[in-house]
């Protein structure tokens, strides 16, 4: 039986975390009226203070239809519909709160709607990386996203475009534009923005993690893609993260697969 240690680590993580969210929550119950002082004379936030608030709890439908109508009088052009049902305005309401409530928080960085996400990922490939596990979690994920586009591959050997390859890695899934913030495509070519470098300029100094937004480039994006275009019999040419934060990837058709396509 093969036995695997696990090093956790990077315990002084939760302290600084800690310390950087009761030293934001002192400084605002110092305006707000906090408790008692204690004995070492701290005075902690209330618990009101405490809770940032969105300002519409019990109104996010109404808030989702205003600014629904607010959209349709713009008249948008191509794109998703704007005619939601019922249910679909509700979840709406509570997503645009929580939209609020993120691009609002700026303490200790701003953060952005991809965050939850963006940390998640970090604390896998941080764990992968510590235990020289990092390819069993790409196989891990390759297997995992196998079923979804291994069906488009099966559409391109029918005859589909293969430019249905690209968008099916990423902008028709969520899984990539929950991730990645700002993208570009065109053809079979897909510009986007690094996403990790905003999280791992507070994360790193605390200790959470050690890793460069190149290095998770390196050892985890441009593998993970190439993995997943070679499900599809596709090929990938991945460029460096830019100086300007951004990344370019072209598919290719080998010619094999484009003579079965063809």
């Amino acid at each position: 039986m093969k036995t695997q240690t696990f090093t956790l680590g990077r315990g002084k993580a939760l302290a600084g975390a800690c310390a950087l969210v009761f030293s934001a929550g002192a400084l605002a119950g110092g305006h707000t009226g906090g408790g008692a002082p204690g004995a070492d004379g701290f005075v902690g936030p209330s618990p009101d203070s405490f809770y940032w608030r969105h300002g519409f709890e019990g109104r996010t439908t109404e808030m989702a239809e205003a600014i629904v109508a607010t959209l349709k009088a713009m008249e948008p052009t191509g794109g998703v519909t704007l005619d939601f049902t019922p249910e679909q305005t509700e979840l709406l309401g509570r997503n645009l709160a929580r939209v609020i409530k993120t691009v609002r928080n700026d303490v200790p960085y701003q953060h952005e709607g991809n965050d939850a996400l963006i940390k998640a990922t970090l604390t896998s490939i941080q764990f992968a990386k510590d235990n020289d596990m990092l390819e069993e979690l790409i196989d891990h994920e390759v297997r995992t996203q196998t079923p979804m586009i291994a069906r488009v591959s099966r559409m391109i050997d029918e005859g589909a475009n293969p430019e249905l390859a690209l968008i099916a890695m990423t902008s028709r899934t969520a899984c990539w534009y929950h991730l990645v913030e700002e993208y570009v495509r065109e053809g079979m070519t897909i510009r986007w923005r690094a996403p990790y470098g905003n999280v791992l300029a507070v994360s790193v100094p605390m200790g959470q993690h050690d890793m460069t937004e190149q290095e998770v480039h390196d050892i985890y994006t441009i593998p993970l893609l190439q993995r997943q275009a070679a499900v599809m019999g596709m090929e990938l040419d991945i460029s460096p993260v830019g100086e300007d934060g951004w990344i370019t990837m072209t598919m290719n058709v080998p010619d094999g697969r484009l003579a079965a396509v063809n």
